[in-house]
């Protein structure tokens, strides 16, 4: 009976230490801070800014104001592109725990001089002061080609090449032709 009441307490104990672990990893998951934006693709000219608005989410269990957080931008070329925070620059407002912010403008991205048909992708993380972080979002800025396509014309040296092609295919196709009649049957 001593060995059968053992392996009960053993199994209560290890069932509420997994039930523990499991309950710590959901709220793990769980982000306490998000943002949603309502393009994530957005288009410019060259040297161009464009403003990219959207809603914060905070569930980190305490109010925080909207200057209380930053953007975290990376993965895009730095030569090319300028990203800038609006959220909690020009105006400051509070975010209450477990409410959504109104549609605001979160970030700029200005381009320098950049050739039409150019798409510059940018990685974004929201960051508040007690080190939460959201999901990283991908955002693309373009710059259309002026066909409104935004992508760029095949250069002349490649239709040179499309020829050069064509035109040896013509050549093999008769030669080939000629070659089977002389052989014998």
């Amino acid at each position: 009976m001593g060995t059968l009441t053992q392996w009960a307490i053993r199994s209560l104990a290890l069932g509420l230490i997994g039930a523990a672990l499991l309950g710590l990893a959901s709220r793990a998951n769980a982000d306490p801070i998000s943002f949603e934006l309502t393009l994530a693709q957005l288009t410019t000219t060259s040297g161009g800014t464009v403003t990219f608005k959207g809603t914060v989410t905070n569930n980190s269990g305490q109010d925080l104001n909207a200057s209380d957080f930053f953007f975290n931008f990376f993965g895009f070329d730095p030569v090319s592109v300028n990203p800038i925070q609006d959220l909690g620059v020009l105006t400051n407002f509070l975010i209450s725990s477990g409410s959504t912010s109104t549609l605001t403008p979160l970030f700029d991205v200005t381009l320098n001089t950049v050739p039409t048909g150019s798409i510059f992708p940018i990685e974004v993380q929201l960051e508040d002061i007690n080190s939460d972080f959201s999901e990283i979002v991908t955002v693309n800025v373009s710059v259309p080609d002026g066909s409104g396509t935004g992508t760029t014309v095949p250069e002349p040296a490649s239709f040179l090449l499309l020829a050069i092609g064509a035109f040896m295919i013509c050549l093999v196709h008769p030669w080939r032709r000629f070659m089977e009649g002389l052989s014998p049957r």
